[in-house]
Formats: structure tokens, C-alpha cells, sequence
């Protein structure tokens, strides 16, 4: 399969961005580069007549190589013009060009989601197919309180991650429990994402009841995941409905109904999808890997699907490779010249397939605590987040006892090409034992927030030969597992961290804000050092508003959730705020608040209207 090459996904990772590339504020005309997987750049316009001469002009040379050579099967690297929309000039680079214009690499009816009035996209969970966790746009160093605007909802928490395109921002609520009537179903979203505004909303029956996938988004339409095992197409400008297909919910049983996997079951339909070069991916709760394709129409059709086994050895054991997916998308990435899919599963086993085909190309068992799992007894665990170098050459691997709160676990780094463990700096095993939040990867490291165990590392080797102690901190580490550096405590962090253009880590607190300071924050640091930049407390907010949702940065906004079922959107402009921030205000400026004066007016009032009374009785 002729695709993208290693040195593409390096130019589209690296951090900090390429001098070539123009912020979302440049004016004049531009060239836009889209990958067609979620990742995208934009370039000034160098000039040209002609399509192949703007690329020359403009574009880095490793990313003009591989837009003049590459295509394959229904995708190629199509030619667009800006026109009021993105007008499809087909293929042919000696085509006339004018303008701002686009490369993007999309099969025949779509075109970009970016454009130049809105430079910037979160389409995906993670920023892109490859997982990076990387918005090429800026957040802020000094956003406004309160938060420019927030949502709630009587629909239920809100753990899916928020994707962006154009004005617009989707998510889906997972049902509130102990409701009844459509509160207790799925609901999907669209908002005006400058004020919140919803556009439109549309509701889906109950299925397994938490729904916590994040929308996708392809061109003009929305697809969703939901837990009754529908996939969803939606126009997402309107809410229109374009298609249905319907995916496994149930794993595999044997003759006497039981079923035939150890790991554990989630009967909720696919996971987080992603898009890569044409086609949709998931896995599915029944243990299979789709592929669908998506016509110019909004219509699906499944372009393959992969189904391991599911043997039983002759003792009765079960020896099959299928397991539960569930929740966390596949991880797409160019391996040795192939486009590859990498999915983990609770039977902790990590696939590896063939992107074009859904051929396996190697299968290996991370995980396996049957003996002594702890949070899940007789369960091998999980294999969670899955992440690629930009380099192609280290395969990280989250790995759990598969219990919402996790007792033990470790991360691996393997070969991508064979499965195999891979070395760290002093030759031994490449293995972090600890829980680690899905990994934001730069060319020089990776950042994650780290939660240590009763069990596990004490502490990590530190870049300098050191040893860093293990604690509830955000860390870089080097692709040996070496600590760059570590930040200050945090109490607990469960969604991923994002990175933005300048340099700067986002994080959402996974406690509830009643426990402010050490919940219900919203943190920025420093990705050069790890020194906290802001950290602000996210208003309105409940006991239980807990939160596993990234923060989405796009063009000085960064937008987050909780499973008080908000939405809050922060930028440098301050909303109007809630109660309970006039009365955090009132508790926090001290004696230069004016009510202080009035209180303390009060009671010296009162104490001198007692003293009077008190001398009266005693001379009474």
C-alpha cells in the first residue's frame, strides 16, 4: 500500500512546528496541507500558475514529495481552490491555480473541513489518527474568569471528547443515572462553539447506558458511536440522519451460553472511531475491527472486517486472541512504508493489522493477571492507549488490570514492525510500572500525567542519571523512558493532556470541583520545564462533577467537560460567571471586599448596642 511515509508522519508530529508553516492569524492568500487523517498545515502561498508551481513554492519539500507521488485505492491527493467553499479541481497538477488553495488527500466528493476563515480543526479524539495529542493551534497564557460560557445538561455526564470544525463543537451526553424519559438516554450535540448556543441535538434510545465515545468528524458529516450498537452518519450542519449501520454488541459464547473470553465485557457497540486516508475505523464490543467506507452521500459500506479467534483449547481454556474493545480508538500510523492499525483489547492482547486490508500482520499478549488481578479477580487485564513515536519506531503501550480504578499497571514500549519489547537506555526491558494518561508525543518525548502504585516504580531514571521520585505529577520522559523533567503534584488526572503550538500542556482534573484546590481545576504548564502557568477552577460544578475529558484547544479557546454534564469554553474573554463564583469571589478577596465593611459595621454595632444594655441592667 503506497502511502504516506515514515518522514510524513515525522513532519507532521514534530514539535515545535515547522518554520514553514503560517499561523491561523497570517493574512493573504495560503496553502492548506491535509492529510486527510485529522492533521493538517497551513502555508503562505509562494505563487504559481499552476497547482504543482504553488506547491513547489510553498510547501516543504518533504511534505511537496510525497503530495506529487502519493495515491492509492479510492484516495489520492485532491486540488482545491477557495471559492466561498473548497471547489474540487480534481487531480492534475498543471491545473490552473489562483488564491488560497488546498491539498488534500481525500477520495473523490470530499474536501477539507479547514478553512480560511476557520484555519483550525479538532475533528478526532487525540488531534489526529496517529493519536499525538498535538493541536497545531494556540490556547492561552492569561484566559479570562469566569469561562467565556458553559452548558449544562439533564442528559447526563459529558466524558465523550469535544471535536471542532469551523463554528461548530459536538459531543454527546451518556444518560443521567436514575432518570427516566430521554434523560436517560444518549445524546448527541452540536454548538455555536463562540457562545454555546445549541444548534442542534438529537436523541438516541439507551443502550448499555454510559456513553463515552467521541464524535468524528469526516467532511460535512458527524459519525457517532453509541452503545446500542448503532454507527451513526450525521450531516453535521444539520442533524440530519444519512445513514445507519448496525455493529456487534455481544461476544462470543460456547454451546452453554457462557462466554468464552476471561477479559471482561462491555456490550457497547464500537469504540471512538477515526479516519485515515478514506476509511472509518473501530473496534467493536464483540471483539471484531471494522473498516467502513463513507460515500459523497453520507451512506456507509464496510470496506472489511477483522474477527480473531475465538478457540478453546482441549482442557476447555480458553486460548482465543478475541477480547472486548472498548472505548479507545485504534492508533494509525506508517510502519517500514505500511499504513497500519493498532487496537488494544481487555482480553490484553495488542492487534496489529494491515490499514488497507485488516490482514493481521502480528498479534501479542501485553497483559495477563488472571492469577492476581486484584480490581478485576480472574480477568487478564487490559492493553489501553496505544501510541506511536513520530518516527515510527517505539510503540507505547498502556497497560491495566481493566478496573475503572486500576490497582496496577505499566507501560510498554514495543517494536511496531514485530511486537517485540524493545530495550531502554541501559539495555534492559523498556517498562514503566505505574498508570499513565494516553501520551502526548513530540519528536523529542512524550508527556503524561502519571499516577503511582502501591506496587510499582518507586521512581524513574531521570535524563542526568538520577533518580526522579514517583509521585502524582505531570512528566516528559525521552523515548528511553528517561525523565526530562516533572511538575508539582496534582491529585488525580485521567483524561489525556494536550500540547498546543506554543508549547503549552493542557489538563482537566478528574476530581470534582467541590474538592478545589485539589479538584475541579483546569491546569496549563509549560512543556519546556513543567512549571504550572495557570490553574483555574471550572464553575458551575457539583459533589460527583468528576471528568476523563481532553481538553480541546482551538485559535485561543480551550474547551473541556465534566460529568456534571457541562461544557465550559475559556478564552480572553470573562463570562458572566455563576453563583457559585460570587460567592468564591466573596470568600477570597478578604477585607478589600465592601460586605466585609458592612459585616464588621454590623457587629461592632451590635456590640455596642449590648454593652449599653448590659451596663443599664447592671445599674437597673
Amino acid at each position: 500500500m503506497r502511502r504516506f511515509a515514515a518522514v510524513l508522519l515525522v513532519m507532521v508530529l514534530v514539535f515545535p512546528l515547522s518554520s514553514y508553516a503560517v499561523s491561523a492569524e497570517d493574512g493573504g492568500d495560503a496553502v492548506l496541507i491535509d492529510f486527510g487523517n485529522g492533521s493538517y498545515r497551513w502555508y503562505e502561498n509562494g505563487g504559481g500558475s499552476t497547482f504543482g508551481e504553488v506547491l513547489s513554492s510553498s510547501v516543504d519539500p518533504a511534505v511537496a514529495d510525497q503530495v506529487l507521488s502519493e495515491s492509492d485505492g479510492g484516495c489520492s491527493w485532491r486540488l482545491y481552490s477557495w471559492s466561498g467553499g473548497w471547489a474540487d479541481s480534481g487531480t492534475d497538477l498543471g491545473a490552473s491555480a489562483s488564491g488560497t488553495v488546498a491539498f488534500g488527500y481525500y477520495p473523490e466528493g470530499f474536501a477539507p473541513v479547514c478553512t480560511p476563515e476557520y484555519r483550525d480543526a479538532w475533528t478526532t479524539l487525540g488531534g489526529s489518527s496517529s493519536a499525538s495529542n498535538v493541536s497545531i493551534s494556540h490556547g492561552r497564557t492569561d484566559p479570562a474568569m469566569p469561562v467565556e460560557w458553559y452548558n449544562t445538561y439533564t442528559t447526563g455526564y459529558v466524558d465523550s471528547g469535544l471535536v471542532v470544525a469551523g463554528d461548530m463543537l459536538y459531543h454527546t451526553t451518556g444518560g443521567a443515572y436514575g432518570a427516566t424519559g430521554g434523560d436517560e438516554d444518549a445524546w448527541v450535540y452540536a454548538l455555536d462553539r463562540f457562545t454555546g448556543a445549541i444548534v442542534w441535538k438529537y436523541h438516541e434510545p439507551k443502550g448499555a447506558g454510559y456513553e463515552v465515545t467521541t464524535p468524528l468528524i469526516v467532511g460535512g458529516y458527524l459519525v457517532v458511536t453509541f452503545t446500542c450498537g448503532d454507527v451513526i452518519c450525521f450531516d453535521r450542519f444539520t442533524g440530519e440522519v444519512k445513514d445507519t449501520v448496525r455493529v456487534g454488541v455481544d461476544p462470543p459464547t460456547g454451546t452453554d451460553g457462557d462466554v468464552l473470553w476471561d477479559g471482561r465485557v462491555f456490550q457497547t457497540g464500537g469504540t471512538t472511531p477515526v479516519y485515515d486516508s478514506g476509511l472509518i475505523y473501530f473496534g467493536t464490543s464483540s471483539g471484531t475491527v471494522m473498516a467502513l467506507s463513507l460515500s459523497p452521500d453520507g451512506r456507509f459500506s464496510v470496506a472489511w472486517e477483522y474477527v480473531p479467534p475465538s478457540d478453546v483449547g482441549p482442557d476447555g481454556g480458553y486460548v482465543g486472541t478475541r477480547g472486548c474493545f472498548y472505548f479507545h480508538a485504534p492508533t494509525i500510523g506508517t510502519v517500514d512504508g505500511k499504513r497500519m492499525l493498532f487496537i488494544g483489547s481487555y482480553e490484553g492482547y495488542v492487534h496489529a493489522l494491515d490499514a488497507a486490508t485488516g490482514e493481521p500482520v502480528w498479534v501479542k499478549r501485553v497483559v495477563d493477571m488472571r492469577v492476581d488481578n486484584r480490581a478485576a479477580p480472574y480477568t487478564p487485564g487490559s492493553a489501553a492507549a496505544i501510541s506511536l513515536s513520530p518516527d515510527g519506531s517505539h510503540l507505547l503501550v498502556g497497560c491495566t488490570d481493566g478496573a475503572l480504578f486500576s490497582l496496577e499497571g505499566y507501560l510498554l514500549a514495543l517494536d511496531p514492525s514485530t511486537g517485540g519489547a524493545l530495550k531502554d537506555g541501559s539495555g534492559a526491558e523498556w517498562r514503566l510500572d505505574a498508570l499513565f494518561t494516553s501520551p502526548v508525543v513530540t519528536e523529542s518525548g512524550f508527556y503524561t500525567y502519571v499516577s503511582p502504585l502501591a506496587g510499582g516504580s518507586e521512581s524513574f531514571e531521570s535524563v542526568d542519571g538520577s533518580e526522579v521520585p514517583a509521585s502524582t505529577a505531570v512528566y516528559k520522559f525521552d523515548w528511553d523512558g528517561r525523565v526530562v523533567w516533572k511538575s508539582g503534584d496534582y491529585q488525580m488526572i485521567k483524561g489525556a493532556l494536550t500540547l498546543d503550538s506554543d508549547g503549552i500542556l493542557y489538563g482537566t482534573d478528574y476530581s470534582a470541583g467541590a474538592f478545589w484546590p485539589t479538584g475541579g481545576g483546569l491546569t496549563a504548564w509549560d512543556s519546556s520545564d513543567g512549571h504550572e502557568i495557570w490553574r483555574v477552577l471550572l464553575s458551575p460544578y457539583t459533589q460527583d462533577s468528576y471528568s476523563m475529558v481532553q481538553p480541546t484547544v482551538i485559535d485561543g479557546r480551550i474547551y473541556t467537560g465534566n460529568d456534571f454534564g457541562a461544557v465550559y469554553c475559556l478564552s480572553d474573554v470573562a463570562g458572566e460567571g455563576t453563583e457559585e463564583e460570587r460567592v468564591q469571589s466573596l470568600q477570597t478577596v478578604g477585607f478589600a471586599h465592601w460586605s466585609w465593611y458592612l459585616t464588621i459595621a454590623a457587629v461592632v454595632a451590635f456590640v455596642g448596642l449590648f454593652a449599653v444594655m448590659y451596663r443599664r441592667t447592671l445599674n437597673g
